[in-house]
């Protein structure tokens, strides 16, 4: 049952002036006897009553002021602004030697169009022909081109390189950024997204190094800026090669000593010349001196910005040599502070009134530094053609990936729902939900399940210690093809994983408590299905058995309700029976299963297999046979 949401504005105008009137005998000695409207005294009360009821209703009306003003109270993010969208460019050129297209750099796909996208960093265009090449165990340029993903470097921790041939043209000296962009398959956010966390560990530690191909000539690169942090997520590679490097030392290999990642890392897409683009423009003005000099000393003053209306982000003010700052709202000011707010609608700056914002004086001396774009509008899917703007280049990009991230700004009312619900997250690890809930929302990582054993301490696996507290955690790895040759029936997470989760636990965690992040203890499981008759076809009757178990037992897609075999959940034959028999219809009849673990053989046909708290279940084999179908009993006469 919901508590209805009080009412304070309940007293009407009738009601106070029924009120009033009772009280005039008393309160005047019952001198007062005329209580008619035409009575002077009469008329006044009836006009605070109506003041009073407008008072009243004010109640329950809560200005934006007061909801900004709460919202820091919580400490929650106040009405956000414009969000920009991000994509990434690929640049080519028709030239013969490469091209410079310095950071800044404004693209569009018409150059009248407000669609505009800036690239980050600095690109040199090489000259290309061709596609990149990508050898791992074999060529694997066939599925690079066909997008079907190629694992690179395994997940067993042994040593693993990959080797690429990028399409470099001619030969050309330099000791350039190269820029290249790996995408991946991986749920995690990309490097340019605005969700991307910086600052976890790489899952495996990479090497980047050149080699000229049928040469043994190779080197190292001077400088490696890994957008992918180590391959984890899409992301743009940016290397500096050393002095004396050239387009004919276009192989590039990717090795690490020891591969810890939870399942291979696998490539969508390999492209050169790039760099994160996102959908704004900066600009400067300082002929504003038309308005500032009209300014009088009132309360409001304007400053109009330029081809801004309806795309203003965020903006610097210099006047007269000061420095002013923008501001959500003008709630907490002074009199003496120099602030402004961002009216994107009009694309203006908007200065306070003298009390809670300092009013700006006339002047000619008038800097703005500000940023156009946002919205939804920079959202879009994948383009070609896009030319850069009041710059000279004989250059030409496309958006390899979708733009996205792009969002218009969140109004007061938005930002109160949002607050609704942000008040309850789970941001405190007090319960075992709690750590789970935390453990699966890491930031950066790609978490598929936890399960938190209270009392469960490394050191001391055969008792229960008061305040310990250790969290299993299963990464999120693919699952769409168990037979594929790199499925990891058995994901354990990578270091990095684990530590961001442990530090993400340990910020939250009660003050006396002692939190342990570590993989799932494996338990190897191998089952017999017994199958009563004569199956017509026996190779696809197994096929069928044993998908359907080792899909019921998975980690991650397992159990009755699909999201991974419950942590210490018992292994039960009557269960596994079950799931057999519903995958194989009619197919055949399922007599028994057998279970065994850790390496014995299957025997186990009636009672339970017991885990302890923190083990789940690998299949490691699945055996079929024939049994001879049961011969029904004679009835009683």
């Amino acid at each position: 049952m919901t508590v209805p949401a009080p009412k304070l504005d309940d007293l009407t105008w009738a009601d106070l002036m029924s009120a009033v009137t009772r009280r005039i005998p008393a309160e005047s000695d019952g001198t007062w006897t005329l209580h008619a409207p035409v009575d002077p005294g009469i008329t006044l009360l009836e006009l605070f009553a109506y003041l009073l009821e407008q008072r009243l209703y004010w109640l329950d009306q809560a200005p934006d002021e007061l909801v900004v003003a709460i919202l820091n109270l919580l400490d929650l993010e106040p009405p956000q602004p414009a969000q920009s969208a991000s994509t990434v460019l690929a640049l080519t050129t028709d030239e013969e030697t490469p091209t410079a297209a310095p950071a800044g750099t404004v693209f569009a796909r018409d150059p009248a169009a407000a669609i505009r996208f800036t690239v980050d960093d600095d690109v040199v265009v090489f000259p290309l022909s061709g596609e990149v090449t990508v050898f791992t165990d074999r060529d694997r340029t066939a599925d690079l081109l066909a997008r079907r993903g190629v694992p690179l470097l395994g997940s067993d921790g042994s040593a693993a390189s990959a080797r690429f041939t990028l399409p470099f043209t001619g030969a050309y000296s330099t000791s350039d950024w190269l820029s290249l962009l790996f995408e991946l398959d991986s749920p995690v956010a990309p490097s340019w997204s605005s969700s991307a966390v910086a600052d976890v560990r790489p899952p495996a530690e990479l090497s980047w190094s050149w080699f000229r191909p049928d040469t043994e000539i190779s080197g190292v690169f001077e400088e490696v800026q890994d957008g992918t942090g180590g391959l984890r997520r899409s992301g743009v590679v940016r290397l500096r090669p050393p002095a004396g490097w050239s387009t004919v030392d276009r192989g590039l290999l990717v090795s690490t000593a020891a591969a810890t990642y939870a399942s291979s890392p696998r490539l969508l897409g390999l492209a050169v010349n790039v760099s994160a683009a996102r959908h704004l423009e900066k600009r400067t003005v300082t002929d504003l001196a038309d308005q500032a000099e009209r300014w009088l000393k009132l309360p409001g003053q304007r400053l109009v910005l330029p081809d801004a209306a309806d795309r203003l982000l965020a903006a610097t003010l210099r006047l007269a040599g000061e420095d002013w700052k923008s501001v959500l709202d003008f709630t907490f000011g002074t009199s003496r502070d120099q602030v402004f707010l961002l009216d994107r609608d009009d694309g203006a700056l908007v200065f306070g009134d003298g009390l809670t914002g300092r009013i700006p004086r006339p002047t000619a001396d008038v800097q703005v530094e500000y940023t156009i774009g946002g919205g939804r509008d920079g959202n879009g899917g994948l383009t070609g053609n896009w030319l850069p703007v009041d710059i000279a280049l004989p250059v030409r990009a496309a958006n390899l990936v979708q733009a996205d991230g792009g969002a218009d700004p969140e109004t007061v009312a938005q930002a109160r729902d949002r607050a609704a619900g942000a008040l309850g997250e789970v941001t405190r690890a007090v319960t075992p939900d709690d750590y789970v809930t935390l453990a699966v929302t890491t930031p950066g990582v790609a978490v598929g399940r936890a399960y938190a054993s209270v009392g469960e301490h490394p050191g001391f696996p055969c008792a229960r210690v008061p305040g310990a507290v250790s969290v299993h955690i299963v990464p999120t790895v693919p699952r769409e093809d168990f037979a594929a040759p790199d499925f990891v029936a058995a994901p354990v997470p990578d270091p990095g994983m684990l530590h961001a989760v442990a530090r993400r636990l340990g910020e939250t965690r009660l003050l006396t408590a002692e939190v342990f992040v570590r993989a799932p203890a494996y338990r190897e499981v191998r089952l017999r299905v017994d199958l009563a008759g004569t199956p017509a076809d026996r190779v696809k009757v197994s096929t069928v058995v044993g998908e359907a178990l080792r899909r019921f037992l998975d980690p991650l897609l397992g159990g009755d309700d699909g999201t991974g075999w419950p942590f210490g959940e018992a292994l039960r034959p009557s269960a596994l029976l079950r799931a057999a028999q519903e995958a194989l219809g009619d197919l055949a009849d399922v007599a028994a299963v057998a279970i065994g673990v850790d390496g014995a053989d299957p025997a186990e046909t009636c009672d339970d297999v017991p885990l302890r708290a923190g083990e789940l279940p690998v299949v490691r084999e699945i055996r079929t046979q024939v049994v001879p179908a049961a011969e029904p009993g004679e009835g009683l006469l």
